[in-house]
């Protein structure tokens, strides 16, 4: 990706600590989700737990998110990394990857598609509450030289959290496309997701650590283990909530 050419972008946290560790100097702005069910491990028909994947082949992305839940799920099911074949496959290749695999990790829009094909889910990211977060990152300069517009990014966005909460049908429709999901899917995969309100992103942003600092932290170690990181040796002051409405919209 160029450093040149985006001011800001939706990720997930461990994709920001990536970026960190590559030089980019951010900041998050809004927590936009915790994963709340939404990422799954979802086993072929026949998997009855977590138990029988000893020596079962699982598709997972090379990221933080897919090792925090394919090791969350490992553990619950009393296994090893070692135990299980582990797959590198990307999230765009999910769908082809099933065939060949005993289990995926995965999250939406492919874990409707592949619980259609009959894959079973096994383990979610309800079980381990706020341990996988999207957030919007800025480019630290543009805090510096952008600040309006901030603001009024973070006000459109609560009043588009608004539209959603209040026309639910209506704001699935314009999103689904994008997705490849039917209008009736979208919603469902939203209750995959738990979306902090203003006042949550106030206290998770901001203070002398502000929480999510906290949670970048234990990631960065997690990641650093596992080496998904290079020499990140600090996250720095990575939240900022400044550019959050002063009122709900």
């Amino acid at each position: 990706m160029s450093r040149s050419i985006w001011p800001a972008a939706a990720l997930t946290l461990d994709e920001s600590l990536t970026l960190l560790d590559d030089g980019f100097d951010l900041k998050v702005i809004l927590i936009m989700d915790f994963s709340n069910g939404g990422d799954v491990l979802l086993a072929k028909p026949g998997i009855a737990s977590l138990e029988d994947l000893r020596g079962k082949r699982i598709a997972v992305e090379t990221t933080a998110c897919g090792g925090i839940v394919l090791d969350s799920a490992l553990r619950k099911g009393g296994l090893k990394p070692e135990d299980v074949e582990i797959v590198p496959c990307p999230i765009e290749d999910h769908v082809d990857c099933y065939p060949g695999v005993d289990a995926v990790v995965t999250f939406e829009p492919v874990r409707t598609k592949l619980k259609k094909l009959g894959a079973v889910a096994l383990f979610n990211s309800s079980e381990i509450p706020e341990r996988i977060v999207d957030v919007l990152v800025v480019k630290a300069e543009v805090v510096e030289t952008h600040p309006r517009s901030l603001h009024r990014l973070l006000e459109g966005y609560f009043k588009a959290r608004e539209h959603l909460a209040s026309n639910p049908d209506a704001a699935a429709e314009l999103m689904a496309v994008r997705l490849g999901l039917s209008p009736g899917e979208l919603l469902a995969a939203y209750e995959g997701m738990r979306l902090p309100e203003l006042e949550e992103n106030r206290k998770l942003l901001t203070g002398g650590q502000p929480p999510l600092e906290r949670t970048a932290e234990d990631l960065r170690v997690f990641m650093l283990e596992r080496n998904l990181l290079q020499s990140l040796s600090s996250i720095g002051k990575l939240a900022d909530g400044r550019f959050l409405p002063s009122d709900e919209p």
